[in-house]
């Protein structure tokens, strides 16, 4: 009984175990069932929620960007855009977000307006994107939640709100420059701050436009219609940008901020006298009376300012100056006892004159702080310096070390190589004589490529470099001449004591151009320079720094203030010593002085001057002139201004073209430096034959000035 009682409860337990089994063996392959029926749902669910996505995301999206397109076509048939450059853009497939990452130079290509492409681009990003695509639950459950978080913080904080809206109100403004600049007799200069001129700082809408500049512009400069020049009926008014440029109309502060990327945006109030025909002709005749040049050609009684523009050339010297007016008079017998009455001008100071405490020079006049004796004499002191071709450098040093010579008026003498005397003279000779100065120097002195510092030599004391700043100084106040390829940075440090200039790029320019390059990849791209000849060329300037990408710029800027100021700093503080209080210009001033000083072939091109009436041959060969300017290089083109003005940079405003009738044998081209007049021959028969003698002349050794 027990027997069976056991077993019978264990097949029972052994058929339950059975079923258990069996139950769980079902309920595992109805679960990997379940799992892979859901897998397969769930890949069916993605390539149907794709294939929908494929078959109506691009109906939709297609449509849209051509509706975009539309709208930017329309908007520059609007501003007027030929039809052509239209076209052109559709064919190459330029829409709202190929503009937006097109630069302002591949835009050019398309739209040349400046206006244009500023409009279009301000047009682009003010159109709404396309629409949103789903939310999946967790971005609307975070949108739900920053929904809620800003509502409870507007009832619990209200004050927030209105941080905010300030914040808003003040985004709307930017913070802008404005100058002014005035136009007189043809001369375009900025007003000082103490003539009533200077930079103003101030905020404006970005909204703002041409308009509004102008009404803040006259608004500082022009008090209650009153300035220093005048009253505002009297001035034409313009607004230029920071490049000097006319500003567009339709152009607002906000549309160039986002394009040009500044940090801070200039512009200028360009103002200029109104002249009308009662003004010009109501001069009295009288006040120039019979002046004659050179060539004994008359000068017309018009204007004062007119009457002294011409004066410049014919009469040489300025020496006596009172409160009312200013006499003139030449050292040539036949201008002797001639006066010519001038307006005063708070700018413009001719000569050297007593100092008072109501009167004070301009920051652009070089002036001598020395008081004028009482009586001033109608001759300065002449001083005839001779100067030996071959020993011309070392001739300058010695007659410069005189420091009495920057008062005294130069007449010059060449000694050519074969020991006899040159026969030119004039300020022509002069520019030529301060141009080979600074030739010599560039290669004695310096060292540098595009940008030049001087060096410390052990046969250079420090007289020898006070000498090389007096043909510095002396040469800026007879011909207006400054080496501009000595770093600019330099001449700051030596004016102001403090650099403006970016000591970065001007150091880029100091290097060679394997250097440069390599230093502009590691800028730009760290990763992809070789690192052996970056720390090489680290190690050519005594780098004692780690370098990365983080701290390249850091130590670049380093670099550049040791090679461009530390080291030079001696002959620095020697030339500081000679000019101190004899030059005075604003940054500003000596940025523009080097741009205008610069011989590019647009500006050589701009500077010719022909006759009004030529032959058919005469205009063959005036074309060949222009081509012959625009194809040479830096080097041929100072050597092309320095062969017809004595001076290798841009000291002229014209350079007068003339023709003569020259044989074969004789002919070739004649420059008059004095003058600045180039005579040219009118039987060339072509262009090579044209360029191979202008060739042959420029890249001669010796230019002997044989003219009187």
């Amino acid at each position: 009984m027990g027997s069976t009682l056991i077993g019978m409860v264990y097949c029972t337990w052994q058929e339950r175990s059975f079923h258990l089994a069996v139950m769980q063996q079902q309920k595992w392959n109805s679960m990997v069932t379940l799992v892979h029926t859901a897998a397969l749902c769930k890949h069916n669910f993605g390539c149907m929620r794709k294939l929908k996505n494929a078959a109506f995301g691009g109906c939709i999206s297609s449509p849209m960007m051509e509706e975009n397109s539309d709208n930017i076509f329309n908007f520059l048939r609007n501003r007027r855009i030929p039809e052509e450059e239209i076209t052109l853009m559709k064919q190459q497939k330029i829409d709202r977000e190929v503009i937006l990452l097109m630069d302002d130079a591949d835009l050019a290509k398309y739209l040349p307006s400046y206006g244009d492409r500023i409009a279009l681009i301000h047009f682009c990003r003010r159109q709404t994107p396309s629409a949103k695509r789903k939310l999946g639950l967790f971005e609307k459950l975070k949108e739900k939640m920053k929904l809620r978080k800003e509502a409870n913080g507007d009832e619990q904080e209200p004050q927030t709100s209105n941080k905010k809206a300030s914040c808003k109100a003040k985004s709307c403004k930017r913070n802008i420059e404005i100058g002014w600049i005035h136009n007189e007799n043809g001369v375009i200069k900025q007003v000082r701050a103490r003539q009533g001129g200077g930079t103003r700082k101030l905020q404006i809408n970005t909204e703002a436009r041409h308009d509004d500049i102008l009404k803040e512009g006259k608004a500082l400069f022009f008090q209650n219609g009153n300035s220093t020049k005048g009253q505002e009926s009297d001035f034409e008014f313009e607004v230029w940008d920071f490049k000097q440029n006319p500003l567009p109309i339709d152009v607002s502060v906000g549309m160039i901020y986002n394009t040009v990327k500044l940090p801070i945006l200039r512009f200028y109030i360009a103002t200029r006298p109104i002249l009308s025909l009662t003004e010009e002709s109501s001069d009295e005749p009288d006040q120039a009376g019979d002046i004659s040049d050179s060539d004994s050609t008359k000068v017309d009684d018009c204007s004062q300012s007119e009457n002294l523009s011409e004066l410049e050339e014919t009469v040489p010297d300025v020496f006596f100056i009172s409160d009312e007016d200013v006499s003139l008079h030449s050292s040539e017998d036949h201008h002797a006892g001639m006066q010519f009455n001038v307006s005063s001008d708070p700018e413009i100071t001719f000569g050297p004159q007593q100092p008072t405490e109501e009167d004070f020079l301009s920051d652009t006049v070089i002036h001598d702080p020395c008081d004028s004796p009482q009586n001033v004499p109608n001759d300065l002191q002449n001083r005839n310096l001779t100067i030996h071709y071959s020993h011309s450098f070392n001739d300058m040093i010695e007659a410069f070390s005189d420091h009495e010579i920057v008062t005294q008026s130069l007449t010059v003498k060449r000694i050519l190589p074969n020991n006899s005397e040159e026969a030119g003279s004039g300020p022509g000779v002069l520019r030529d004589v301060y141009s080979n100065f600074w030739s010599d120097f560039y290669e004695h002195c310096t060292i540098g490529t595009s940008v030049k510092v001087p060096f410390l030599r052990h046969d250079f004391s420090s007289d020898k470099w006070k000498a090389v700043g007096r043909v510095l100084l002396k040469g800026f106040k007879d011909c207006k001449y400054i080496p501009i390829k000595i770093a600019q940075p330099l001449f700051e440090e030596i004016l102001f004591g403090v650099v403006y200039t970016d000591l970065k790029a001007t150091f880029l320019k100091f290097v060679s151009c394997q250097e440069r390059d390599v230093l502009n990849q590691a800028l730009n791209d760290f990763s992809s320079v070789d690192m052996d000849e970056l720390l090489d060329i680290m190690n050519t300037y005594e780098c004692r720094r780690m370098v990365t990408a983080s701290s390249l710029p850091g130590i670049i800027d380093e670099i550049a203030h040791k090679e461009l100021i530390q080291k030079p700093m001696f002959v620095i503080d020697c030339w500081r010593e000679v000019t101190k209080d004899l030059i005075s210009l604003s940054c500003e001033e000596i940025q523009q002085l080097y741009k205008d000083l610069k011989p590019t072939p647009k500006k050589v091109t701009g500077l010719l001057k022909f006759p009004s009436e030529m032959s058919e041959n005469q205009t063959e060969v005036a074309n060949h002139l222009k081509r012959y300017i625009r194809e040479i290089d830096e080097d041929k083109l100072c050597r092309f201004l320095r062969f017809c003005t004595g001076s290798d940079l841009v000291v002229t405003e014209a350079i007068q073209v003339e023709f003569t009738i020259q044989t074969d044998f004789t002919r070739r081209p004649i420059g008059h430096t004095c003058g600045m007049v180039l005579e040219l021959s009118d039987s060339y028969d072509n262009f090579p034959q044209f360029r191979a003698e202008f060739n042959c002349v420029l890249e001669s050794n010796i230019w002997v000035m044989d003219i009187v």
